[in-house]
Formats: structure tokens, sequence, C-alpha cells
């Protein structure tokens, strides 16, 4: 009896250790849970990204009733926007509310490669999670792997593919089941529609997985896939219009100007983009890992894995970078194949995950240095944020109204809130080389539409494209009316429309000089000097608005002052205002009884503190910094001040 106690009694200790190992590794894998979730978060901010805000601004022109390809131009594939706008039907958001969507798709591949048939425990299954979930939330942002734009779309449904459909059919295709050959064949026959370029992967793909005897869920999921992308194309878009943007322009005028030319030549850039770095070279050779494992399952010659290695290697055909991401995700479908030896029931095995789960906790954590500050140093554009550009649309324009932000400024239509005036809402040089000889009767000529929509508003930053293509080369009509219809505020590559201004004389060279004026003292006042021309009562224009460029020195002024102006019949008007209000070199708007003004002074009442800003210069000397608003819609402001 004393026997059986001194062999069952270690027996049951060990068990009790075993268990609170595993009640350890939960616990951690939770918190890792929480921390992949917040560092999440941080990413929907991350990194402003111009193509990604072409494709959220090419969903909300969708959403508002436009076509895509007939009156919108995007050279991306027709279901690189079927997310966004089913969600753009029924609320607007911003690239963040986009990038939402990204990461749930992430989660959701994440759990398809946990439901990989070469795992065989919940260790296993978390190992690859918490290692797949660390490489994509702190390595892929680099390459904009978590921004919305069909590169990304792509990656996510090759891990699923892989996951769910084209390993399994190798490995165990008698536990395959005929729900995943439809949702893989369904996403096999949409890679495509992202992009041309996905035809061979996804055919490769397709051929590799064949099982004769699911044949019937193939076509299942084969014509589901093509009926539901071309009704999307056909409903949403154009079909003449994919094909002169999406095929025609991308095989015939790009390759004139990013070099990248077709045939045996994208092999060799494939070949390059494998070898140019460590990180490539690493990404293949977890696939390649995964695929001696694969061949494996082949009695004969490993046909079916060979294909699937060529597939995922053609990804590279547009060469590395941004371009390559899809191949980077696929690598993470072979993740599994590392860890078939954990064993959940070593008590080692549970110790080192946990230890390493602590360490990828500490790296989600923000807290090395650094790490946040990488995150929330570049910021990407939201509706929350504010440029330059969008304070001064906000200014002139109306909820409805419609602006231009050429040549390649695309995320400034996203902060300002406002659509594009035109359906070529950016402009390159290959647009402007389509148009000289379109194709199949599509053709969208953004100088006869801004002619004719007369946006209030455009930025224009004539931009050099890749140090080769000078704006003039590609735009001269574009500044034909820019020079036309349009004032240029000083310095800034900002056009307003003529008619919004009383005069011109602001948009006139001068060398005047911004300064402060002596600040506010209790008790004093500030004077307020206006344009000459103001002070004649003969001047027929009233004003109905005065805005007050104030100087707060970088902080919040307590008390209160009065705005005082005098009219040109003698009387003046008396406007309380908080200091706390004022913004730092912003305008406070003030609204006025219709009338001529002839002068003024900011006066204290309790507070003190702020300045005003003032123009320095001749003729004449000194002019405090105003907006005018007047009676029939238009404004005018003092020489040599901002103009927000």
């Amino acid at each position: 009896m004393f026997n059986f106690l001194y062999v069952n009694l270690p027996k049951k200790k060990d068990a009790r250790i075993l268990m609170l190992s595993k009640f350890a590794l939960y616990f951690v894998f939770a918190m890792f849970c929480v921390f992949f979730i917040r560092y999440q978060y941080f990413l929907l901010g991350y990194i402003n990204w111009g193509d990604e805000a072409e494709t959220v601004v090419t969903v909300k022109m969708m959403a508002s009733g436009m076509k895509l390809y007939s009156e919108i131009f995007n050279h991306h594939g027709p279901l690189t926007f079927l997310p966004g706008l089913l969600v753009e039907h029924f609320v607007s958001i911003d690239i963040r509310g986009h990038r939402i969507l990204i990461a749930l798709f992430q989660i959701f591949a994440f759990v398809a490669l946990c439901r990989s048939p070469v795992l065989t425990s919940n260790l296993q299954r978390m190992v690859v999670f918490v290692c797949c979930a660390i490489i994509v939330l702190v390595c892929f942002p680099d390459g904009f792997g978590h921004t919305y734009q069909y590169q990304t779309l792509a990656g996510i449904m090759l891990v699923i593919i892989l996951a769910l459909y084209v390993l399994p059919a190798l490995l165990n295709p008698e536990k395959l089941t005929g729900t995943n050959v439809v949702l893989g064949s369904f996403l096999l026959s949409s890679l495509p529609f992202l992009a041309i370029t996905y035809l061979p992967v996804a055919g490769l793909l397709y051929v590799a997985a064949l099982r004769a005897n699911f044949s019937k869920h193939l076509v299942i999921g084969t014509l589901l896939a093509v009926v539901t992308n071309l009704f999307f194309l056909g409903y949403f878009g154009s079909f003449a219009g994919f094909l002169a943007f999406h095929i025609y322009l991308n095989a015939e005028i790009l390759p004139e100007y990013t070099g990248l030319q077709p045939g045996w030549m994208l092999i060799i850039t494939a070949i390059q983009a494998l070898t140019s770095d460590f990180s490539h070279l690493f990404a293949l050779f977890i696939i390649l890992n995964g695929a001696f494992s694969l061949s494996k399952a082949e009695t004969k010659f490993p046909w079916r894995t060979s294909l699937i290695i060529v597939g995922l290697c053609s990804l590279l055909i547009r060469g590395p970078g941004f371009h390559g991401m899809p191949f980077f995700y696929t690598a993470l479908s072979f993740i599994p194949f590392i860890f078939t030896t954990v064993d959940d029931k070593v008590r080692s095995h549970i110790y080192i995950f946990i230890g390493f789960v602590l360490i990828c906790i500490i790296k989600l954590s923000l807290l090395l240095p650094g790490d946040k500050l990488k995150l929330t140093s570049i910021p990407t554009a939201t509706d929350k944020s504010q440029s330059e550009f969008s304070i001064l649309v906000k200014e002139f324009t109306k909820k409805n109204d419609r602006i231009i932000s050429y040549s390649f400024q695309t995320q400034q239509y996203i902060v300002s809130d406002r659509l594009p005036a035109s359906g070529y809402f950016f402009y390159l040089p290959w647009q402007a080389k389509y148009n000289e000889n379109p194709k199949f009767g599509v053709s969208i000529d953004p100088c006869k539409q801004i002619t004719e929509a007369r946006p209030k508003v455009m930025l224009l930053d004539k931009w050099l494209v890749w140090g080769r293509y000078p704006w003039e080369s590609y735009a001269g009509c574009i500044q034909k009316i820019a020079d036309k219809n349009y004032l240029q505020v000083p310095g800034k590559p900002f056009y307003l429309r003529k008619d919004l201004f009383a005069t011109n004389d602001y948009f006139l060279s001068n060398d005047r000089i911004k300064k402060p004026s002596p600040a506010l003292q209790k008790g004093g006042f500030i004077p307020l000097i206006l344009k000459d021309r103001l002070v004649h009562s003969s001047h027929t224009k009233k004003i109905v608005g005065m805005g007050v460029l104030f100087g707060t020195y970088m902080r919040t002024n307590s008390g209160m002052a009065r705005l005082v102006l005098n009219t040109d019949d003698g009387n003046s008007v008396n406007l309380d205002f908080s200091l706390s209000q004022l913004l730092d070199n912003r305008y406070k708007y003030f609204s006025l009884d219709e009338g001529v003004y002839v002068g003024g002074e900011i006066k204290s009442i309790t507070g003190d503190g702020v300045s005003t800003w003032e123009s320095k210069g001749t003729k004449p000397e000194t002019l405090t910094c105003l907006k005018y608003y007047y009676s029939d819609g238009t404004i005018d402001l003092t020489p040599g001040c901002p103009i927000i």
C-alpha cells in the first residue's frame, strides 16, 4: 500500500503542476489578445498612404452614385472597392474606419490558420496565432500591410485560401469538406478581380487543389465568384471602363512610365525580388520549409506542391515593396509546419511559449523606447484631423460643394470631407497619355469637368512625377483654367475662384511683413486699422462679418474682451467675447449687422495677454490682419496676412 502511494503521489503532483501551467498559458494568451487589440487600435492611425486614400475616395464617390471606370477613374480591380462600398452605403467613415474592416479580415485569417490540419493541439494553435499576429502587427505595417488596398486584401484572401482549402487538399483530402471547397474556389476565382496580375497565382492554386470528388463544389464556388464579381462590376461600374483602365492602361501605357515590362521580364523581376533582401529570403525559406512537408503527401513527383510554390512566387512580378505584400502574407500559411512538434503535455514547451508571449506583450505594450512614438508620429488622414488645405476648404465651401486636389493629394478629399469635382480626382502623366487615344469609348475629360463644375477651391501641387515628368507636360489645360479663373494664395499651391473675392489685391505680390501688435493690457485696447478703401462712405459693399487674427502665445488666456467697431455714420458696435475661446494664430469670426465700418479696437474688459496680428509695409504702413465678409457673399483680406 505504501509503495502504491509512493508511486502515485508524484504523478498527482506532476498533473497539478501541468494543470497550473496550462492555466498560466491561457492567462498570458488572454493578456496577449488584449494588447493585440490595443496595438491594432494605434495602427488605425498609422501612416498616411496615398494609394489607400485613393481607394477610400473611390468608394465614397461610388457611394454617392457615380459609376466606377466610366465616371470614376481607377486602374485597380473592382473587387477592391466592394468591402468599403458595403460599409459606406450605411455610414460614411474615414480611413481609420475602413482599416477596422481590414483588421477584422486579418483576425479571420488567423482563425483560418489555427484550423490547419497539421495542428493537433490548442498549444500549437496558440503558438501559430501569436507568431502570425506579431508578424502582421509589428512587421507588415512598414509595407502598408495594415492598410485598405488591394494588395492587403489579396494577401488576406490567400491566407484563407491556403489554410482552409489548398493545403488541406494536399495533406488530408479525405477530410476536406464541401464548404471549404466552395469557399476556397470562390475566393480563388475572385482574386483576379482585385488585380489581373493575380490570375497566375489563382490559376496555379486552382489546379494544385483539384480533387475530382469535389468537382460539384468547385463549380459552385467558381460560378458564384464569377457571377458575383461580374454583377458588381456591371451594376456599380462599367465593363468597357474595366477593359480601358484596368487592362489596357495597366498593360500598354503604365509600363512606359514605371519601366515594368511584360512577358519574360516579369519572371526576372520576381526572381530579383525574391533575392532582394533578407525579408524576402526568410519568407521564401518559411514557404519552402512547409513545401517539403507538403511534398511528402504526394507519392510521385510533387507537381501540386511545385505549382503552389510557382504561384506564390508570381506574386512578386511587380517587384519588391508594397506590391509584394501578398507574398509575405502567404508565408504565414506555412508557419504551422514549424510548430508541429510542440507538445502541450511537455511542461518545458509550455514554459517556453509563456516566456515568448510575455516578450511579445512587452513589444505590443509600446513601453519600449521609440515604439509608441513610431506609431503616433506619422498620422493618417482622418475626419478628426485637419490640414491647412482642409481648413481653407471648409472656410470657402459648403458640404455639397466639390473640390480638386492634384496631382496625387487624395487624402485631402477625406480630411476636407468633400467629393472631387472630376472623375479624374487625381491627375498623373499616364492619365493624360490615355486621353490622347482613349479606348472602348471610355474617356474622362478633367478639364471639361472642372470648367463645368467650377470648384471654389483647388489644390495644384504641380508634382514633378518621379523627378521626370513636369506638371506642364501632363496638366497644361488644368493650369490654363487655374490661371484664367482662379487666384493663387501667395506661397501656397491653393487656388480660389476669382468671383469669391471683392478685390484681388490680397493676391498681388508684396513685401509686407506679419508682426504681432503689443499685447492687450488690462483696461487697455489694441487699435484695429482697416484697409483705406473701407474708410470712404461711398464704398457700396456692406460688411456682414469680420474675422480678426489673434495671437495667444500658445496659451489659454482668461477673461473677457470687447470688439468695438465704428460705423461710417458715427455709431459703434460692441461685441463681447471670451479670450479663452481664441485659437493661436487663427481668425476669430464676428457676425455683424450689415453696414460700412471705418475703424475700431479690441478693448480689455477683464482679460489681457493676447495680440492681434498686423501686416507692416508701405502704403499703408500698418494694417490689422482682418477678413471682411460682404453681403453679396464675397470676402476680402488684409494683404500680407494668412488666409486661414
